[in-house]
């Protein structure tokens, strides 16, 4: 979508329905439009993280004599999760592109919601990290009691306390600043370009 043309038939129809409409009608139809990218990113990320955690939640079920299912149930637990999210989103997506819908005020009001479902994906995804290693810690604290006395991640007698909690600390606040990192790069590219476009377009039209 042009924004010179969508500035034209603004100016030319006003803010009447008709010419919300065929704005709404061109951002529908343009396969290249920032709402059609997001949607199609969006899509993109269903068809990899469904099946990556299926695999996952399925191998943990049937392997190690099903000794550590719990893990199993996590990422089921982190299946249902996303779908909910995509769900969600994806309606979202589908509403700001309304063709009944007053397309200056409907943009401006989604646009606002789609930001914030990015920045809470920006967060838990990136908090999903420590959560895991902790949790897959404690499990294998539990589940193999033989690792206590050869790695400074397990309080011992050889290892004390503030040595445990140090290697903790290093190992969770250089994981989780690496993923923020990339999760930040990565949702910019999917989803923070396409909603920055969309604002400077809403920008351009009031002015």
């Amino acid at each position: 979508m042009e924004l010179d043309d969508m500035k034209n038939i603004w100016n030319d129809e006003g803010i009447e329905a008709a010419g919300a409409d065929t704005i709404s009608a061109m951002i529908g139809k343009q396969s290249q439009s920032p709402i059609a990218k997001m949607k199609r990113n969006l899509r993109m990320e269903l068809w990899i993280l469904v099946p990556s955690l299926g695999i996952g939640a399925i191998y943990y079920f049937i392997a190690f004599k099903s000794e550590y299912s719990i893990i199993g149930w996590v990422y089921t637990l982190l299946l249902a999760l996303f779908c909910y999210y995509f769900f969600r989103k994806n309606k979202l997506l589908n509403e700001m592109q309304c063709s009944s819908c007053r397309v200056k005020s409907n943009l401006e009001l989604q646009l606002k919601m789609v930001e914030r479902y990015v920045r809470f994906y920006l967060v838990s995804g990136t908090a999903t990290l420590p959560v895991l290693l902790i949790f897959m810690g404690i499990v294998l604290y539990y589940k193999k009691p033989s690792l206590i006395n050869k790695t400074v991640l397990y309080p011992s007698a050889t290892n004390p306390v503030w040595k445990f909690l140090l290697a903790w600390f290093i190992l969770l606040t250089v994981s989780t600043t690496i993923m923020w990192l990339l999760n930040r790069g990565y949702i910019n590219k999917l989803y923070g370009r396409h909603i920055n476009k969309l604002k400077q377009l809403l920008t351009q039209i009031n002015e």
